[in-house]
């Protein structure tokens, strides 16, 4: 039997020649091809020159790019990859930012990737790679190790940004699931820096002593590589350094040399703080980008449904989607027309979606036979769960007033007249009623009168209380129990304002202070009904304005709050203050592929569908970030800053200035109040507060 390789008797240095390129970053994608071309053609010049060296690149969408634009390159790179020269390593579309995104794209960039590599080059990749992002979410080692990767290289939060790291290299574990990372030291864009860099790293007892270090080198941001002068220096200085080994190499050379290593120790939880202001800066962005990928799976479970025969019909839409959550993008840290681009894009992959999604429920609604003459309303549960709620149709037609609104198998349900969207001839209603799984209902105005009473005024009055059911809601935002009238939180909701004069990324902050002003009502109202019950709380704060509904039911074990907000102000931060009570304790959230315990601390933290602590769950639509600061929880709503504003930069005061986020936002939240929720719960509930039981209509 062979014996195992032996170990170096000297520390050996791995040199990774590479580009680290934003595709889009202070210039748009177009700018963006143009230098991974050029980047890539002059790659396969040095390699051809120099016959020692090796190249690593990633991103999928860069080779895709290649391929389209410039084949004769495209071309050389084949060769280079066939003959161990040139490295494909990452394995994902894009080098995307890993907090923001959900699951369902992680596993999707993957797959995509995955199945373009072994098409175009033969091969697969074990090397998860994100140098540049931003942080690292704690469930990432199972959607890693889940989708075929064994090693991951990252270089954010550095050192000084998180001290607690057992070393820079260590399994990052989360549950049962686990991957090699190491965090780089010294990374992309050395340039000029070379000489002096690669002098520290020499002398960096640290960076050395496991034994194996690897290094990276190479012009980067903006595309470059490695030039003739760093390979050149670094040629000379592997016959001039006694004590250690310089190697051209690769980073899946360096990880199997590195796994090989004793007492690699072993971490878990998230990799953070660096950039805490792209969890929520440039929101219409990171919006349009959650609708599309809700959108997606909501589509492909139509899809599912129908049967549809073509399972990757959504395959370039997504691939839209996930370039869009590149870490120059999706944080909302990239240039005005880039962030343009990328909306607008977005706004053509949701409206595809919808396309899609409407020709689905269009078929399976025509397999229905129509029972009501007058029309009827089709509503479609995606969900593998039936789910009971709050439904809502608008319309112009197919109703008369006093008829009997009647579920398909002739069953009247009680409905409530609601405010429409428009002040014209439209009527919109509110109806509680279960919807199996995965499954079409049939609702409609019947003949004859209605048996019982319709509530048809929707006009608000003069007014500051609501109560129905188990809570009872109080302006400016007090919540409840109605039968004990005691709070269910600690005080009232409110909004925060937070002066934050950092930069867009905000660049050596973990959290924002304490709100130095609030917003203050200025009037309150409400329309009381037989199903539910709201309040409105007008509030302003200097050029802003906020509208908070609340709105309370009598069957349903919830109360939903939408709050919409003209934000008018620019260097601040706008915070949803929720007090819960004595109980809170570190909340509980879900991020991309599972659960994530937080500290309860001032920490800005990135935020998906929901937060639970014991007591209450909380899911929501609209933000990215939160913390919780001693008893509070603070979501984040808006942040304005300039675009792409380094600190390092000066500001011209009296030149143009850009600021993001000046403009009207909207959200959604339900409140739960219940000791016994469990994450899978809030899982679906959360699914049932997106889901967007579209309605089809239908007339003999």
């Amino acid at each position: 039997m062979q014996s195992p390789p032996s170990q170096p008797t000297r520390p050996r240095i791995h040199l990774i020649a590479n580009s680290h390129i934003d595709p889009v970053w202070l210039w748009d994608r177009y700018e963006g091809i143009d230098e991974v071309i050029n980047t890539f053609r002059s790659a396969c010049d040095r390699l051809d020159e120099y016959p020692s060296l090796r190249f690593t690149a990633s991103s999928i969408t860069f080779y895709k790019w290649v391929e389209e634009y410039a084949p004769e390159v495209f071309e050389r790179i084949r060769d280079h990859v066939h003959n161990g020269r040139w490295e494909i390593t990452g394995g994902w579309l894009v080098e995307t930012d890993c907090n923001l995104p959900t699951e369902a794209s992680f596993r999707k960039s993957a797959e995509l990737s995955g199945e373009y590599v072994a098409d175009r080059f033969g091969m697969q990749t074990p090397v998860a790679y994100s140098p540049d992002s931003f942080g690292h979410a704690a469930t990432l080692p199972r959607l890693l190790a889940e989708t075929g990767f064994k090693y991951y290289f990252f270089t954010r939060p550095q050192e000084y940004e998180k001290n607690d790291l057992p070393g820079n290299l260590f399994y990052w574990q989360y549950e049962d699931s686990r991957v090699l990372c190491y965090r780089l030291k010294y990374h992309y864009s050395q340039g000029a820096r070379l000489a002096a860099r690669i002098e520290s790293a020499l002398a960096d007892e640290a960076f050395l002593r496991h034994g194996a270090a690897c290094y990276f080198f190479g012009v980067g941001d903006h595309g470059g590589g490695p030039t003739k002068d760093e390979i050149d220096f670094l040629v000379a200085k592997q016959g001039s350094v006694q004590d250690t080994q310089l190697l051209f190499s690769t980073c899946l050379e360096f990880m199997r040399e590195a796994e090989k290593l004793p007492d690699i120790p072993v971490y878990e939880g998230d990799l953070h703080m660096h950039a805490v202001g792209c969890y929520s800066i440039n929101r219409e962005l990171k919006q349009s980008i959650r609708s599309a990928e809700h959108g997606l799976e909501y589509v492909q479970r139509l899809l599912d449904a129908s049967g549809a025969s073509d399972s990757r019909a959504l395959d370039g839409l997504w691939e839209k989607t996930i370039f869009n959550q590149f870490h120059d993008i999706m944080p909302g840290s990239c240039a005005p027309r880039a962030a343009a681009q990328a909306i607008a894009e977005m706004g053509g992959v949701r409206d595809e979606i919808g396309w899609t999604g409407y020709r689905r429920l269009k078929g399976l609604s025509t397999r229905m036979p129509v029972a009501c003459p007058e029309g009827e309303f089709r509503i479609f549960n995606s969900l593998p769960q039936p789910i009971t709620g709050p439904f809502e149709i608008e319309s112009f037609a197919y109703f008369r007033d006093g008829a009997p609104f009647m579920d398909g198998a002739g069953r009247e349900i009680p409905i409530q007249w609601i405010t429409p969207s428009v002040n014209c001839f439209n009527r919109r209603w509110l109806f509680v009623d279960t919807i199996p799984a995965q499954t079409m209902k049939s609702y409609c105005f019947g003949p004859g009168d209605s048996s019982g009473e319709q509530n048809m005024d929707h006009r608000f009055l003069d007014g500051d209380r609501v109560t129905a059911g188990k809570y009872t809601v109080t302006a400016p935002g007090t919540i409840a129990d109605s039968s004990s009238n005691l709070p269910l939180l600690s005080s009232p909701i409110r909004l925060g304002v937070v002066p934050d004069d950092s930069d867009t990324w905000s660049h050596g902050l973990s959290g924002y202070g304490e709100a130095e002003a609030y917003f203050e009502p200025v009037s309150s109202s409400v329309n009381l009904g037989p199903l539910a019950s709201f309040l409105l709380v007008r509030q302003e704060y200097r050029k802003s304005t906020a509208e908070m509904l609340f709105t309370v039911y009598e069957d349903l074990p919830f109360t939903d709050l939408s709050i919409n907000i003209f934000w008018g102000e620019t260097r601040n931060l706008l915070k949803m203050e929720v007090k819960p009570t004595a109980s809170f304790q570190s909340p509980l959230v879900c991020g991309p592929g599972g659960t994530i315990a937080k500290r309860r601390e001032g920490r800005e933290e990135p935020l998906h569908g929901w937060l639970l602590t014991p007591g209450l769950g909380i899911v929501q639509d609209g933000a990215f970030a939160f913390d919780a600061p001693g008893g509070l929880l603070r979501i984040t709503l808006v942040r304005s800053c300039l675009y792409a504003y380094d600190l390092n930069t000066k500001i011209d005061p009296l030149g143009p200035l850009t600021h993001t986020d000046l403009q009207q936002h909207s959200f959604r939240f339900r409140f739960f109040f219940d000791d016994g929720l469990t994450a899978d719960d809030v899982d679906k509930l959360h699914a049932a507060l997106i889901e967007p039981f579209s309605v089809i209509r239908e007339n003999k």
